[in-house]
């Protein structure tokens, strides 16, 4: 969630919260869309790596193909939808 804040909690008290930030470059836990990109060729053992280019709303470009990823094809990615 682009709101979402972990709170960390210790003898039944909150002791500190903080956003989640997405990292400006996500590496190996999501897969590029694009089958003919390098990262999905089962010869070549590449780690898929994004980088971010908006927050609001969140959009990622695979760094060897440049395909762009929204929202939705991040969460398909990852199994969410």
């Amino acid at each position: 969630a682009p709101t979402a804040t972990v709170n960390i909690i210790r003898d039944y008290e909150v002791v500190s919260k903080f956003k989640v930030v997405v990292p400006d470059v996500i590496e190996g836990l999501i897969k590029c869309k694009n089958p003919r990109c390098i990262t999905n060729q089962q010869r070549e053992p590449i780690k898929s790596r994004f980088r971010v280019v908006s927050r609001e709303p969140l959009k990622l470009v695979c760094d060897y193909c440049s395909t762009i990823h929204d929202l939705g094809d991040i969460e398909k990615s990852l199994g969410i939808t």
